[in-house]
């Protein structure tokens, strides 16, 4: 089985902590998901944020 999860970063800015959506890959990689394929981008013009998608997979018996 495989899954498609897109994932946006925003980096600190002007003493914002920051923000992403990893936490959503790292619960299925403790699952024992396992990633397959990533690619990533920047997101417009400023250089502190990113989007990728990533797709992970799961052997199903």
């Amino acid at each position: 089985m495989e899954k498609v999860i897109w994932v946006r970063s925003y980096g600190k800015l002007f003493g914002s902590k920051g923000d992403d959506d990893l936490d959503i890959v790292n619960k299925y990689l403790e699952e024992g998901w396992k990633v397959k394929h990533i690619s990533a981008c920047a997101a417009g013009d400023n250089i502190n944020s990113g989007q990728a998608y990533i797709v992970i997979e799961k052997d199903v018996d």
